[in-house]
Protein backbone atom coordinates (compact mmCIF):
# COMPACT_ATOMS: atom_id res chain seq x y z
CA UNK A 1 0.00 0.00 0.00
CA UNK A 2 2.63 2.03 0.78
CA UNK A 3 4.76 1.64 -2.72
CA UNK A 4 1.03 2.46 -4.20
CA UNK A 5 1.36 5.75 -2.33
CA UNK A 6 4.66 6.38 -2.92
CA UNK A 7 4.45 5.79 -6.67
CA UNK A 8 1.18 8.40 -6.10
CA UNK A 9 3.02 11.03 -4.77
CA UNK A 10 5.74 10.83 -7.18
CA UNK A 11 3.51 11.21 -9.90
CA UNK A 12 1.95 14.14 -8.50
CA UNK A 13 4.77 15.83 -8.23
CA UNK A 14 6.12 15.08 -11.44
CA UNK A 15 3.14 16.15 -13.32
CA UNK A 16 3.64 19.49 -11.52
CA UNK A 17 6.85 19.53 -12.35
CA UNK A 18 6.32 19.14 -15.85
CA UNK A 19 3.59 21.79 -15.68
CA UNK A 20 5.98 23.91 -14.29
CA UNK A 21 8.39 23.76 -17.03
CA UNK A 22 6.07 24.22 -19.93
CA UNK A 23 4.64 27.00 -18.20
CA UNK A 24 8.18 28.58 -18.14
CA UNK A 25 8.86 27.17 -21.71
CA UNK A 26 5.76 29.11 -22.18
CA UNK A 27 6.56 32.27 -21.02
CA UNK A 28 10.30 31.82 -22.72
CA UNK A 29 7.91 32.34 -26.14
CA UNK A 30 5.75 35.37 -24.84
CA UNK A 31 6.97 38.68 -25.76
CA UNK A 32 4.58 39.56 -23.26
CA UNK A 33 6.56 38.15 -20.25
CA UNK A 34 10.23 39.52 -22.08
CA UNK A 35 8.30 43.10 -22.48
CA UNK A 36 8.16 42.74 -18.78
CA UNK A 37 11.78 41.63 -17.49
CA UNK A 38 12.55 44.72 -19.97
CA UNK A 39 10.16 47.08 -17.75
CA UNK A 40 13.50 48.84 -16.19
CA UNK A 41 16.05 47.94 -18.91
CA UNK A 42 17.80 50.60 -20.93
CA UNK A 43 17.71 49.13 -24.65
CA UNK A 44 18.95 52.14 -26.36
CA UNK A 45 21.82 50.46 -27.64
CA UNK A 46 20.86 46.62 -27.27
CA UNK A 47 19.78 43.83 -24.42
CA UNK A 48 23.00 42.15 -23.18
CA UNK A 49 22.88 39.82 -20.34
CA UNK A 50 26.49 39.89 -19.43
CA UNK A 51 28.27 43.68 -18.57
CA UNK A 52 29.53 44.87 -22.00
CA UNK A 53 31.31 47.57 -23.35
CA UNK A 54 29.33 49.24 -26.02
CA UNK A 55 31.29 51.81 -28.49
CA UNK A 56 28.99 54.11 -30.88
CA UNK A 57 30.78 55.65 -33.74
CA UNK A 58 28.75 58.42 -35.70
CA UNK A 59 30.55 58.67 -38.83
CA UNK A 60 28.22 62.00 -40.14
CA UNK A 61 29.01 63.84 -36.73
CA UNK A 62 32.62 62.10 -36.34
CA UNK A 63 32.14 61.19 -32.99
CA UNK A 64 32.45 57.90 -30.94
CA UNK A 65 31.18 57.30 -27.70
CA UNK A 66 31.72 54.64 -25.12
CA UNK A 67 29.68 53.12 -22.70
CA UNK A 68 29.24 50.07 -19.72
CA UNK A 69 26.16 47.98 -19.97
CA UNK A 70 25.38 45.80 -16.91
CA UNK A 71 22.23 44.66 -15.42
CA UNK A 72 20.31 46.93 -17.78
CA UNK A 73 21.65 50.13 -16.62
CA UNK A 74 23.35 51.93 -19.34
CA UNK A 75 26.57 54.10 -18.28
CA UNK A 76 28.37 56.91 -20.38
CA UNK A 77 32.19 56.49 -19.81
CA UNK A 78 33.76 57.95 -22.97
CA UNK A 79 33.49 60.87 -25.44
CA UNK A 80 35.32 61.82 -28.25
CA UNK A 81 35.75 63.49 -31.65
CA UNK A 82 37.38 61.17 -34.33
CA UNK A 83 38.16 60.98 -38.13
CA UNK A 84 36.84 58.02 -40.08
CA UNK A 85 36.87 57.13 -44.09
CA UNK A 86 34.70 58.27 -46.94
CA UNK A 87 31.01 58.39 -46.37
CA UNK A 88 28.52 55.79 -47.35
CA UNK A 89 28.81 51.92 -46.24
CA UNK A 90 31.56 50.01 -47.23
CA UNK A 91 31.27 47.22 -50.17
CA UNK A 92 34.61 46.71 -51.43
CA UNK A 93 38.56 46.54 -50.76
CA UNK A 94 39.84 50.00 -51.40
CA UNK A 95 36.81 51.90 -51.46
CA UNK A 96 38.25 53.86 -48.50
CA UNK A 97 34.94 53.54 -46.39
CA UNK A 98 34.53 53.01 -42.93
CA UNK A 99 31.78 50.02 -42.81
CA UNK A 100 28.12 50.76 -40.91
CA UNK A 101 27.07 47.90 -39.11
CA UNK A 102 27.89 45.73 -35.59
CA UNK A 103 30.80 44.60 -35.10
CA UNK A 104 33.32 43.02 -31.97
CA UNK A 105 36.58 44.16 -30.87
CA UNK A 106 38.63 41.31 -31.55
CA UNK A 107 42.19 42.31 -31.01
CA UNK A 108 44.18 44.95 -29.20
CA UNK A 109 47.83 45.69 -29.86
CA UNK A 110 50.68 48.18 -30.43
CA UNK A 111 50.79 48.72 -34.19
CA UNK A 112 53.56 47.93 -36.01
CA UNK A 113 54.19 51.71 -37.71
CA UNK A 114 54.10 54.50 -35.46
CA UNK A 115 51.53 56.04 -38.08
CA UNK A 116 48.62 54.74 -36.33
CA UNK A 117 49.17 55.94 -32.41
CA UNK A 118 50.91 53.78 -29.65
CA UNK A 119 47.54 51.96 -29.59
CA UNK A 120 44.73 50.11 -32.48
CA UNK A 121 42.37 47.46 -31.73
CA UNK A 122 40.77 45.56 -34.86
CA UNK A 123 37.15 45.09 -35.78
CA UNK A 124 35.97 41.88 -36.71
CA UNK A 125 34.81 43.31 -40.31
CA UNK A 126 33.33 41.60 -42.31
CA UNK A 127 31.31 40.44 -40.31
CA UNK A 128 28.63 37.71 -41.29
CA UNK A 129 26.36 39.76 -42.39
CA UNK A 130 29.14 41.61 -44.33
CA UNK A 131 30.35 38.28 -46.03
CA UNK A 132 26.87 37.23 -46.34
CA UNK A 133 26.01 40.31 -49.20
CA UNK A 134 30.04 39.77 -50.70
CA UNK A 135 31.24 42.50 -49.32
CA UNK A 136 35.34 42.74 -49.24
CA UNK A 137 38.09 44.22 -47.90
CA UNK A 138 39.79 43.89 -43.97
CA UNK A 139 41.64 45.60 -41.25
CA UNK A 140 39.49 48.27 -40.08
CA UNK A 141 40.84 49.29 -37.21
CA UNK A 142 40.01 52.08 -34.15
CA UNK A 143 44.09 53.41 -34.15
CA UNK A 144 45.58 56.63 -33.39
CA UNK A 145 47.33 59.34 -35.26
CA UNK A 146 51.26 59.66 -35.90
CA UNK A 147 53.66 59.15 -33.45
CA UNK A 148 55.91 61.57 -35.63
CA UNK A 149 54.51 64.29 -37.83
CA UNK A 150 51.15 64.96 -39.23
CA UNK A 151 48.52 62.70 -41.27
CA UNK A 152 48.76 64.06 -44.47
CA UNK A 153 44.99 63.71 -44.83
CA UNK A 154 43.33 65.45 -41.41
CA UNK A 155 39.98 64.88 -42.91
CA UNK A 156 39.22 61.19 -43.28
CA UNK A 157 41.34 57.61 -42.86
CA UNK A 158 41.41 54.98 -45.44
CA UNK A 159 38.64 53.10 -43.57
CA UNK A 160 39.32 52.98 -40.07
CA UNK A 161 38.64 55.47 -36.51
CA UNK A 162 41.40 57.50 -35.96
CA UNK A 163 41.59 59.87 -32.75
CA UNK A 164 43.80 61.47 -30.84
CA UNK A 165 46.96 59.93 -28.82
CA UNK A 166 46.33 60.33 -25.16
CA UNK A 167 42.91 60.30 -25.32
CA UNK A 168 42.85 56.76 -27.28
CA UNK A 169 45.12 55.66 -24.54
CA UNK A 170 42.33 56.30 -21.81
CA UNK A 171 40.09 54.74 -24.01
CA UNK A 172 42.16 51.16 -24.22
CA UNK A 173 42.38 51.75 -20.50
CA UNK A 174 38.04 51.85 -20.00
CA UNK A 175 37.17 49.55 -22.91
CA UNK A 176 39.77 46.55 -22.38
CA UNK A 177 40.32 44.40 -25.24
CA UNK A 178 36.26 43.25 -25.60
CA UNK A 179 34.01 45.54 -26.88
CA UNK A 180 30.76 45.78 -29.15
CA UNK A 181 30.87 48.42 -32.00
CA UNK A 182 28.08 50.20 -33.34
CA UNK A 183 29.36 52.33 -36.55
CA UNK A 184 26.18 54.31 -38.30
CA UNK A 185 26.30 56.81 -40.70
CA UNK A 186 24.41 59.13 -39.24
CA UNK A 187 22.03 58.91 -35.88
CA UNK A 188 22.37 54.81 -34.78
CA UNK A 189 19.39 52.84 -34.47
CA UNK A 190 17.59 53.35 -31.17
CA UNK A 191 16.03 49.86 -29.91
CA UNK A 192 12.96 50.23 -28.52
CA UNK A 193 12.02 47.36 -25.60
CA UNK A 194 8.75 45.76 -27.58
CA UNK A 195 10.69 45.01 -30.73
CA UNK A 196 13.91 43.20 -28.45
CA UNK A 197 10.86 41.45 -26.50
CA UNK A 198 9.73 39.99 -29.66
CA UNK A 199 12.83 39.58 -31.28
CA UNK A 200 14.32 37.22 -27.86
CA UNK A 201 10.42 35.62 -28.06
CA UNK A 202 11.19 33.93 -31.21
CA UNK A 203 14.55 32.84 -30.56
CA UNK A 204 13.18 31.08 -27.94
CA UNK A 205 10.76 29.85 -30.07
CA UNK A 206 13.23 28.48 -32.44
CA UNK A 207 15.11 27.47 -29.87
CA UNK A 208 12.31 24.73 -29.14
CA UNK A 209 11.51 23.80 -32.68
CA UNK A 210 15.60 22.72 -33.44
CA UNK A 211 15.06 20.90 -29.91
CA UNK A 212 11.85 19.24 -31.06
CA UNK A 213 12.98 18.30 -34.34
CA UNK A 214 10.18 20.09 -36.28
CA UNK A 215 12.01 20.26 -39.29
CA UNK A 216 9.38 22.98 -41.06
CA UNK A 217 8.33 24.88 -38.11
CA UNK A 218 12.09 25.29 -38.07
CA UNK A 219 13.04 26.03 -41.38
CA UNK A 220 10.19 28.64 -41.49
CA UNK A 221 11.98 31.05 -39.29
CA UNK A 222 14.77 31.23 -42.59
CA UNK A 223 14.38 33.93 -45.06
CA UNK A 224 14.16 32.55 -48.61
CA UNK A 225 17.63 34.64 -49.56
CA UNK A 226 19.35 33.84 -45.85
CA UNK A 227 22.61 32.72 -45.79
CA UNK A 228 25.08 30.09 -43.78
CA UNK A 229 28.43 31.31 -42.85
CA UNK A 230 30.24 28.20 -42.28
CA UNK A 231 34.32 28.92 -42.15
CA UNK A 232 34.71 30.09 -45.92
CA UNK A 233 31.78 28.82 -47.23
CA UNK A 234 28.30 30.05 -47.85
CA UNK A 235 25.28 27.90 -48.02
CA UNK A 236 21.96 29.23 -49.31
CA UNK A 237 18.96 28.41 -47.55
CA UNK A 238 17.93 25.19 -50.05
CA UNK A 239 21.68 23.66 -49.04
CA UNK A 240 21.41 24.32 -45.21
CA UNK A 241 17.69 22.98 -45.45
CA UNK A 242 19.08 19.85 -47.19
CA UNK A 243 21.76 19.59 -44.36
CA UNK A 244 18.90 20.33 -41.66
CA UNK A 245 16.55 17.35 -42.53
CA UNK A 246 19.11 15.03 -42.78
CA UNK A 247 19.88 15.98 -39.06
CA UNK A 248 16.51 15.95 -38.10
CA UNK A 249 15.61 12.30 -40.03
CA UNK A 250 17.80 11.07 -37.59
CA UNK A 251 15.52 11.91 -34.08
CA UNK A 252 17.76 12.05 -32.22
CA UNK A 253 17.29 13.37 -28.49
CA UNK A 254 19.18 16.48 -28.21
CA UNK A 255 20.05 18.59 -25.54
CA UNK A 256 20.41 23.00 -27.00
CA UNK A 257 21.25 25.29 -24.19
CA UNK A 258 21.52 28.80 -24.94
CA UNK A 259 23.13 31.69 -22.29
CA UNK A 260 24.47 34.87 -22.41
CA UNK A 261 22.03 36.33 -24.82
CA UNK A 262 22.88 39.88 -26.68
CA UNK A 263 20.48 41.34 -29.35
CA UNK A 264 22.02 44.81 -30.82
CA UNK A 265 19.95 47.20 -33.10
CA UNK A 266 21.89 47.15 -36.43
CA UNK A 267 22.48 50.01 -38.45
CA UNK A 268 22.50 51.33 -42.18
CA UNK A 269 19.81 49.76 -44.05
CA UNK A 270 16.60 51.49 -44.75
CA UNK A 271 13.21 49.90 -43.81
CA UNK A 272 14.91 46.99 -42.37
CA UNK A 273 14.19 46.02 -38.53
CA UNK A 274 17.23 44.29 -38.55
CA UNK A 275 19.20 42.79 -34.85
CA UNK A 276 22.19 40.97 -34.41
CA UNK A 277 22.18 38.27 -32.13
CA UNK A 278 24.74 36.44 -30.51
CA UNK A 279 24.89 33.74 -27.65
CA UNK A 280 26.56 30.85 -26.26
CA UNK A 281 25.42 27.58 -27.83
CA UNK A 282 25.97 24.31 -25.51
CA UNK A 283 24.60 21.56 -28.07
CA UNK A 284 24.60 17.90 -27.29
CA UNK A 285 23.42 14.93 -29.16
CA UNK A 286 24.70 11.43 -30.02
CA UNK A 287 25.47 12.10 -33.51
CA UNK A 288 27.19 15.89 -32.57
CA UNK A 289 28.78 18.11 -30.03
CA UNK A 290 29.52 21.81 -30.14
CA UNK A 291 30.26 24.14 -27.69
CA UNK A 292 30.85 28.09 -28.97
CA UNK A 293 29.46 30.85 -30.09
CA UNK A 294 26.34 31.34 -32.38
CA UNK A 295 25.88 34.70 -34.02
CA UNK A 296 22.28 35.66 -35.78
CA UNK A 297 21.42 38.47 -38.03
CA UNK A 298 17.77 38.54 -38.06
CA UNK A 299 14.72 41.25 -39.04
CA UNK A 300 11.85 41.75 -37.44
CA UNK A 301 8.91 42.84 -39.51
CA UNK A 302 5.90 43.65 -36.92
CA UNK A 303 5.40 40.24 -35.74
CA UNK A 304 6.95 38.27 -38.45
CA UNK A 305 11.01 37.18 -37.97
CA UNK A 306 12.85 35.50 -39.71
CA UNK A 307 17.13 34.97 -40.01
CA UNK A 308 19.12 36.31 -42.63
CA UNK A 309 22.10 35.03 -41.59
CA UNK A 310 23.76 32.88 -39.38
CA UNK A 311 27.50 31.63 -38.32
Amino acid sequence: MKKIFDLFIFSVLSSQILAAQNLTDANLTSAKYWRSKLTDANVTYGYYEKKTKIIVVNKAQKTLHGFEYAGGALEQTFSQNVITGKSGDKFKEGDLKTPVGVYDIIDKFTPPDPFYGPLAMSLSYPNAHDKAAKKTGGGIWIHGLPMNGKREDEVRTRGCVAFDNDALVKFGKLIGDKGVVIISENEPVDASKDDIARVLAHLQEWLQMWRDNETKIYLSFYADKFVKIDGKNALSKAKFAERKKKIFALNEKKSIKASNFSVTPYPGVKGQNLFRVVFDEDYAAPSHEFKGRKELYVQLDKDKFQILTEK
